[in-house]
C-alpha cells in the first residue's frame, strides 16, 4: 500500500470512529470537548502505528473494540502523544463468543496518565507528588497523632532499582493532605489475575490448585524463582491447530529488561485506583475500571483471581454520578510532577480472523486537531524522584 493510500485509510477511520464516539457522548449527555477529541484522534494515530506494524488492518478487528479502545484514551483524557507517556496499546488474543480465536485491542494507563486521571477525576485534589520507594532505600510510614498527620519521610540511597511501593501525596483544595500507598503485595494480585488469564483454555493443570500454590508467595518470591519463570503450560491450539506450550507469566513480568517498570506501572495503578473520582457519568467510570484486570467487590476491595464470585459494581457507579463534578479547564490544570520511566509496549503474537468489512466512508472529514500548549505548571518533566523537585515543595513541611 503507497503512502498516499495509508494516509487516505487512516483519515477514513479517524473521520469514522470519531463520529462514532461524538454521537455516544450526545446520547448520554456527556460534555466531550476539543482536548478528549484530541486525545481521540492521538489514540487512533498511536493504533494505526501499532496495527500496520503488526501486519493488521483496521478490518481485522470488531468496530465495538475499536470504539472502546479510543473512548477509553478519549474520556479518561489521556494523550497516547504526551511525554511522559499517559497510556499504551497492545493486540492479544482471545476467544469471542462463538469460541474462535480473534484478536483485540486493549487499552492501559501507565505513569503519567495515573497522575492525569487523579488530578482531573480525584475529588477536590489540587495537586499531586508522589515518588517509587526502592530496596535499600530510607523509608518511615507516616501516622496519624491525633487529627494532626505526619507525613511519610523518604531518602533514596540508589542502592537497587528494585520497586517496593509508591506514595502518593495528594494536596486537596481545602489544604488537606491525603497519603495513598501501594507495594507489591498489591502488585502480587495483578500477576494472580494475569495468571488466571493465561490459564484459560490451559490442557492438565489444576488452575485453582495452582492460584492457591501462587498465593502463597510474596511477588519477588515468584519473579525471581526459576520454576516460576520458566514454568510452561498447555494451551488448546488456535482453529485447526495443534496445542502448544507457553510460559504462564509473559515477559512484561519475567524479562530482566522490563519487569521492574512493569511493576512501578502496577504501583501507580493501585495506588491511584484507590482515591475517589467522579467521572461524572457510571459509563465513563466502566471504562477506567475496564483498564483494570483486578475488580473491586462493592466494600472496595479487590477480589483476587482465585475466587468466583459475581462482582457488583451498580452501587458504587451510581454514587460516582450523583455527585456533581466541576470541570477542571485543561488550561487552569494543576501541576504534576510524577517520575516515568517508559516502557515499551509488549504485543503477543496473534492469529488474524476472517475480515469484516466496515461501512463505506463516502465524505472523508478530519477533526480539527487543537495542540494543547502545557503552561509552565501544567507538567514539568519528571526527575529521579518527584518529591525533590526543586519547586513549590514548602507543603511538604
Amino acid at each position: 500500500m503507497s503512502g498516499k493510500s495509508r494516509n487516505s485509510v487512516m483519515l477514513a477511520a479517524t473521520t469514522s470512529y470519531m463520529e462514532k464516539i461524538k454521537n455516544f457522548a450526545n446520547e448520554l449527555q456527556i460534555n466531550f470537548t476539543e482536548y478528549q477529541q484530541n486525545c481521540g484522534v492521538n489514540a487512533i494515530r498511536t493504533l494505526n502505528t501499532l496495527i500496520t506494524k503488526k501486519g493488521f488492518t483496521w478490518q481485522d478487528f470488531s468496530i465495538d473494540n475499536i470504539i472502546t479502545t479510543v473512548q477509553q484514551a478519549a474520556f479518561l483524557e489521556t494523550n497516547a502523544s504526551a511525554i511522559p507517556r499517559e497510556c499504551f496499546f497492545i493486540i492479544r488474543k482471545e476467544k469471542n463468543q462463538a469460541g474462535q480465536w480473534t484478536q483485540v485491542l486493549e487499552y492501559g494507563v501507565e505513569g503519567a496518565g495515573n497522575d492525569r486521571i487523579l488530578l482531573t477525576f480525584g475529588r477536590d485534589v489540587k495537586e499531586v507528588k508522589s515518588y517509587i520507594v526502592y530496596e535499600g532505600d530510607e523509608f518511615e510510614e507516616g501516622f496519624m497523632n491525633g487529627w494532626e498527620l505526619q507525613l511519610p519521610t523518604y531518602r533514596r540511597k540508589f542502592k537497587t532499582n528494585k520497586p517496593l511501593k509508591v506514595v502518593y501525596l495528594i494536596k486537596k483544595t481545602n489544604g488537606e493532605i491525603d497519603v495513598q500507598y501501594a507495594d507489591t503485595q498489591d502488585v502480587m494480585k495483578s500477576l494472580l489475575a494475569h495468571a488466571k488469564q493465561n490459564l484459560k483454555n490451559a490442557k492438565g493443570v489444576d488452575e485453582n490448585k495452582l492460584l492457591r500454590e501462587l498465593s502463597k508467595l510474596d511477588l519477588y518470591e515468584v519473579l525471581e524463582d526459576e520454576k516460576w519463570l520458566d514454568y510452561e503450560i498447555t494451551k488448546a491450539g488456535y482453529g485447526n491447530n495443534k496445542d502448544y506450550k507457553t510460559n504462564l507469566f509473559s515477559p512484561s513480568y519475567t524479562s530482566p529488561i522490563s519487569m521492574y517498570s512493569m511493576i512501578e506501572r502496577k504501583l501507580r495503578n493501585h495506588a491511584t485506583r484507590k482515591y475517589p473520582k467522579n467521572f461524572n457519568h457510571k459509563e465513563v467510570s466502566t471504562l477506567y475500571e475496564e483498564t483494570f484486570d483486578e475488580k473491586y467487590d462493592t466494600k472496595g476491595e479487590i477480589i483476587s483471581p482465585e475466587e468466583h464470585v459475581d462482582i457488583a459494581t451498580t452501587e458504587f457507579e451510581e454514587k460516582q454520578a450523583t455527585v456533581p463534578f466541576q470541570k477542571v479547564d485543561t488550561d487552569d490544570r494543576p501541576t504534576l510532577k510524577v517520575e516515568e520511566k517508559v516502557e515499551e509496549e509488549k504485543v503477543e503474537k496473534t492469529a488474524k480472523k476472517e475480515i469484516v468489512k466496515e461501512p463505506i466512508i463516502e465524505k472523508v472529514e478530519i477533526p480539527k486537531i487543537v495542540e494543547k500548549k502545557p503552561t509552565n505548571t501544567e507538567m514539568e518533566k519528571p526527575q529521579e524522584n518527584s518529591l525533590f523537585n526543586d519547586s513549590d515543595t514548602d507543603w511538604l513541611d
